[in-house]
């Protein structure tokens, strides 16, 4: 016989597809501010009618919805974050299959931008809460939600909304969904994220484009000297050699080295859904550099002609952009300084060196005491052992829950590992919706026996 959870969750399926169908029609794109009005309408009328009671925080960009529900004199208390804006998309230059804003439901996949990322998958565990309290009455804890509009644009509004609610956000622990599971649908608890710093650098020389043939060899080439730059600040293995910045500044604890070790890596996997073999192969090294060391990403560059033909011109300046992933205790400033003091003593000074985002790193211990409570939550929602791993290979404002608020915090994301969030097609699946549905609300009820 069904456990009244899975019993539920499997009467109720298709109204809660319908309800994420509804969020991901909203446009909600922090970088431009469409649909967000539109997406806390949304969420504030969804959260009231599940029983939450609810404000909307103005922000010096995009509204945080906040919300709580459950005993206030409950003995455990759960803080829980999702976003709801998300990455811009435009089915015209993107080669979309689907309208971004017009879900499909294609066999066990919904399509559409936010589906993955975040959409399905705070929703996922809102809908646990709701059900939970449905199905025994009155939830056994108190529950805390946090919902923010500006996490594809940085996150700048919300360390300042924790920071002046710190003694309202009190909790026991922090478990929110976002990024990828790993392959074939295995379930994972992260322990950590990886945080992101966003630099620019802008080299200039000449007041104007030169001809080749009158200043080759004596006037300044901005586009060599940016390029020689980034090639002095990472090697041909990807590895980051600023000192201050590099992988001799980040250690690693033996319990994380074993833990990547147990991860698998399916290679062939890999290598199909990117098209070109990793350039790591050894699983325990894979894992270690996604998850545990700091690397470099060259986004863009530009300079010069690329058009047909030739043009023989010293192009006046040059652009580059980089997204550094942040690992251990690095602090986004320090590594920025690091960097612009790396180029100034080698002499690069017609390179200006910009911040663009700077989001720190966090991370909770792999023999937290809430681990395996967590995990049984996982494994009987998904019907698959979870695997405990230190870290997220991308980025989330993990940061205020365990450095600003003190609480561990532990990730369980939701969405598939080739979800293709910020990318053309996005999606999730209806399969691994309904599984963190089920996993929360066996969350809510092992959380209650802990109290």
């Amino acid at each position: 016989m069904d456990h009244p959870i899975d019993a539920l969750v499997a009467k109720r399926a298709d109204s809660l597809v319908a309800t994420l169908l509804d969020s991901v029609r909203i446009p909600s794109v922090s970088l431009t501010g469409e649909g967000i009005a539109e997406a806390v309408a949304f969420l504030r009328a969804k959260l009231l009618a599940w029983g939450f009671d609810v404000e909307v925080h103005e922000t010096s960009s995009q509204p945080i919805v906040y919300a709580e529900i459950g005993p206030k004199d409950a003995a455990f208390t759960w803080l829980t974050y999702g976003h709801y804006d998300v990455y811009p998309a435009d089915a015209k230059q993107e080669g979309w299959k689907t309208s971004p804003f017009e879900p499909v439901i294609d066999g066990d996949r919904i399509w559409g931008r936010g589906a993955g990322d975040n959409k399905g998958q705070h929703l996922a565990l809102l809908h646990a809460i709701a059900l939970y309290r449905e199905l025994h009455g009155e939830l056994p804890i108190r529950i805390k939600v946090i919902l923010e509009g500006d996490e594809e644009t940085g996150s700048r509004p919300l360390p300042e909304f924790v920071e002046k609610h710190r003694s309202r956000l009190a909790a026991d622990l922090v478990v929110y969904s976002d990024g990828p599971m790993y392959p074939n649908d295995q379930p994972a608890l992260l322990m950590g994220v990886r945080g992101n710093l966003g630099v620019e650098f802008h080299a200039t020389g000449a007041k104007r484009n030169l001809h080749s043939g009158a200043y080759g060899g004596v006037a300044p080439n901005p586009t060599l000297e940016l390029i020689h730059l980034l090639a002095e600040m990472v090697d041909r293995e990807g590895k980051m050699l600023v000192p201050g910045a590099g992988y001799a500044d980040v250690t690693i604890t033996p319990s994380e080295t074993e833990a990547v070790k147990r991860i698998p890596l399916d290679l062939a996997g890999v290598e199909a859904s990117i098209g070109v073999k990793p350039t790591v192969t050894d699983p325990a090294t894979f894992h270690e550099r996604l998850m545990l060391r700091p690397a470099f990403n060259v986004s863009g560059f530009a300079s010069g002609y690329t058009g047909s033909g030739q043009k023989t011109i010293i192009f006046k300046e040059a652009l580059a952009k980089a997204d550094i992933r942040l690992v251990g205790g690095q602090d986004p400033a320090v590594v920025f300084a690091a960097i612009r003091k790396f180029a100034a003593e080698r002499g690069y000074h017609g390179i200006e060196i910009r911040e663009l985002k700077g989001t720190p790193p966090s991370r909770t211990s792999l023999d937290s005491p809430f681990v395996p409570m967590v995990r049984q939550a996982v494994a009987d929602g998904f019907g698959r052992e979870p695997l405990v791993v230190p870290s997220l290979g991308g980025t989330t404002p993990d940061f205020v829950f365990t450095k600003l608020l003190g609480l561990p915090s532990i990730v369980v994301p939701l969405a598939p590992y080739d979800e293709n969030n910020h990318a053309p097609n996005e999606s999730t699946k209806v399969s691994l919706y309904l599984a963190g549905i089920r996993s929360g609300m066996r969350l809510i009820e092992a959380m209650g026996k802990r109290a």
